[in-house]
């Protein structure tokens, strides 16, 4: 349920989340050279079914999950499941930088369908910090489109659909618990991608890769939890420009693992998304 607004928290817990996820993207991209991506998707979708929601159903019962709320929350866990699914088809044939790129247009749609949808107000702060870590984005990652192809166009379809799954994240938290939202995350995915299992599994994945798949959705359930708890206590249009966070943390685990010093260009662009954040934090914070 949406609490009492209070966006210095709900900014830390996106950050946190957002230091999560690129675990997820490293798996998916790691295992996609050796496995069809069809059976990725259901890894990360059936190891998040598995390992909440018999649990989750169990301790909060039928009437917190089937109820007035059950359509939009499968609409809700089908956006994330189309988005997921784009993004991995993109990973899969192009490189992350341009495919996250691509995929970071979401925070945008979000500051824009923010009005339409949750009835927040759009500002010119908004609108400059969301585009702002845009840039910042473009000039940490700096990718490198020689021809817009088929997979490019997959990681933006990704944008869109998880930028409204962030919408309806926000919308939901009014009235849903967070661990059912987190259950419906996985729900419509796990089920669509089991139901078509016969058709596409094709390996015989090693233990290493078995390892792999399974700690898919461990991950992805502690990013997307703390996405939701973000979500309760502050807008989608203020969280919007924390998003390109994500980007910073990739940074960093370069800096601090491989000794990979970033460019002056980099550099000004991870001081564009900080700055970002900062005025978000500024001018919206309590």
């Amino acid at each position: 349920m949406v609490r009492k607004t209070n966006v210095l928290l709900g900014v830390l817990f996106l950050c946190l989340g957002l230091s999560i996820v690129p675990i997820n993207d490293a798996l998916a991209k790691f295992l996609s050279s050796d496995l069809n991506i069809f059976e990725i998707i259901w890894a990360r979708f059936f190891g998040h079914f598995m390992f909440l929601v018999p649990l989750a159903y169990f301790i909060n019962g039928k009437e917190s999950f089937i109820n007035k709320e059950t359509g939009p929350q499968i609409v809700r866990g089908l956006m994330i499941f189309a988005g997921t699914a784009f993004f991995y088809f993109a990973i899969a044939h192009i490189p992350l930088a341009n495919a996250l790129s691509l995929l970071l247009i979401a925070p945008i749609i979000v500051v824009f369908l923010s009005s339409q949808f949750l009835n927040e107000k759009i500002t010119f702060l908004k609108v400059f910090c969301v585009l702002l870590g845009f840039v910042g984005t473009l000039l940490v990652i700096q990718p490198g489109f020689k021809e817009f192809n088929i997979n490019n166009t997959y990681a933006l379809l990704s944008g869109v659909c998880y930028a409204l799954y962030l919408i309806y994240t926000r919308r939901l938290n009014f009235t849903s618990k967070a661990v059912v939202s987190l259950s419906y995350t996985a729900i419509p995915g796990a089920l669509i991608m089991t139901c078509l299992l016969p058709f596409f599994w094709e390996s015989t994945p090693s233990i290493m890769q078995i390892l792999l798949m399974g700690s898919i959705g461990p991950v992805v359930i502690i990013a997307h939890f703390l996405f939701i708890k973000a979500y309760e206590y502050a807008e989608a249009s203020v969280l919007a420009p924390i998003h390109y966070f994500e980007i910073v943390s990739n940074v960093l685990i370069s800096v601090l693992f491989f000794k990979d010093i970033p460019s002056i260009i980099v550099a000004f662009g991870i001081m564009c998304i900080i700055t970002s954040g900062v005025l978000v934090n500024i001018r919206f914070g309590k």
